[in-house]
């Protein structure tokens, strides 16, 4: 028996982050790296498979283990749904929860005795080795597993807090981030069949060429889950997929989901050189910081990025205030955000800008500095805006300041699905006579501008 299945609880649909479906890179990549090393693999997606939980529940029996992950917000609901349906059909089968979300709050999830094993950061590695143990016959335990890279799991004793309660002890194992990602096999693409998650109105692939963010930002888990280290593919082999898939699948658009592209000027020169080198125009998309744009316009003229395929870039800008960009540790301004669009727009490349409204600490001047700024910015023709408001992801900076820093504060899985960033947060009520009043400008800001307001706006 040398079967994995593997879930992916993402449903971009569902919570309004989109409007056509995200192939699963995240379950895509281990599942390419078990394949590749013999492994039979199963992987059921809540977004494509609408019997997912059908054919789960037959497949756990004879799996050698179920892999689930999801992000924080209302995808919990489906892993945990996905958890409940292995420890009924199959409860010999061990369930291991993987990506950003069981990352950040592993030590929550072993408490509430979810699954057997909790891969914390980048699981490549990881799922490969308990893959084999579990081949060889060998159980998952916290001996067994000791060597194994970002593990943590309990280990059956009790631990006593610094109340002096007890709870269960939870084990880690040590945490390595990425190596060589040229060393990593393709992602497999025929696991999913990307096909299956195009519609009419768009026919999206995904792709990532790198992994990790060197950046401090106080709201994002990339610190906590990629420890500000960065790993990338060559740009020879990227450009080389790059063109195979598009010559494959025929998508109207790739989307490269690295958390930022643009962390080396120099790769992304190269890239668009080789791009210009095949003379075959790919429609792309790409995250990119405000900064790294500015500092890219130095070197390379962002026409050429346009013609190579480069028709939007997704740029976080979150404030028009500069004294929230430092408390959020940004590493950019305003001015960098203002610049970045500009050059962007003369380039005819499209600005997926986004913001966080009710931030803490954001004071009346901050808030209507980032209204003025959005008007600013919806006013130029490629400028695309999603707005948002604010919501704390656990063990990351501002969650820490506004509940104190500990691993473990007693919120269930449950209850972090109750919240995202458009829908309000369950656990994080922020300000809502300031919500009021942002959303009441928004509404008449898209009445101006319905071109760049297109999205759904947040909901108190």
């Amino acid at each position: 028996m040398n079967k994995v299945v593997l879930f992916a609880g993402v449903d971009p649909l569902a919570t309004g982050e989109s409007d056509y479906a995200w192939h699963p890179l995240s379950v895509l990549s281990i599942g390419s790296i078990l394949k590749a090393d013999g492994f039979d693999v199963l992987i059921l997606d809540c977004q494509v498979d609408p019997d997912w939980r059908h054919r789960l529940r037959q497949a756990a029996g004879d799996a050698l283990f179920v892999g689930v992950t999801c992000m924080t917000g209302p995808s919990i609901n489906n892993v945990l749904d996905a958890i409940n349906i292995v420890r009924d059909a199959a409860p010999h089968t061990p369930v291991i929860w993987g990506g950003y979300h069981a990352t950040l709050a592993h030590q929550a999830i072993l408490r509430e005795r979810l699954v057997d094993v909790i891969v914390r950061g980048p699981g490549e590695n990881a799922v490969l080795a308990m893959a084999r143990r579990l081949a060889d016959g060998i159980a998952l335990s916290a001996d067994t597993v000791a060597d194994v890279p970002n593990l943590a799991l309990l280990d059956g004793r009790t631990a006593i807090t610094a109340t002096g309660a007890t709870e269960p002890r939870v084990i880690r194992t040590n945490y390595e981030f990425l190596g060589d990602m040229n060393t990593l096999p393709p992602m497999d693409y025929s696991l999913i069949d990307p096909t299956r998650y195009y519609n009419d109105r768009t026919r999206d692939l995904s792709y990532i060429t790198s992994y990790g963010c060197p950046y401090a930002c106080a709201f994002c888990s990339e610190p906590q889950t990629s420890t500000r280290k960065w790993k990338s593919l060559a740009p020879e082999r990227v450009v080389t997929e790059l063109v195979g898939l598009w010559r494959t699948y025929a998508p109207s658009q790739i989307s490269l989901l690295d958390p930022n592209f643009s962390t080396n000027i120099a790769r992304v020169t190269d890239i668009v050189a080789l791009l210009e080198a095949e003379g075959l125009r790919l429609e792309l998309r790409a995250n990119m910081r405000t900064r790294d744009v500015v500092n890219l316009a130095k070197v390379i003229d962002l026409r050429r990025l346009q013609d190579v395929g480069f028709s939007a870039i997704f740029l976080g800008c979150e404030s028009g205030s500069d004294r929230m960009l430092t408390a959020l540790r940004k590493g950019a301004t305003v001015a960098d955000t203002r610049d970045a669009c500009a050059l962007l727009d003369k380039a005819g490349i499209i600005q997926l800008t986004s913001w966080i409204h009710d931030l803490p600490g954001e004071e009346a001047a901050d808030s209507d500095e980032t209204l003025a700024l959005v008007t600013e910015l919806a006013a130029l023709e490629h400028n695309r805006q999603k707005h948002h408001f604010f919501m704390p992801f656990p063990a990351t900076e501002l969650y820490e300041q506004l509940f104190g820093k500990t691993e473990d504060d007693g919120r269930t899985q449950a209850e972090w699905a109750a919240s995202d960033t458009y829908g309000g947060s369950s656990l994080y009520a922020g300000r809502p006579d300031v919500r009021r009043r942002v959303l009441e400008q928004l509404i008449a800001l898209k009445q101006r501008f319905p071109h760049a307001l297109e999205r759904s706006l947040p909901r108190l």
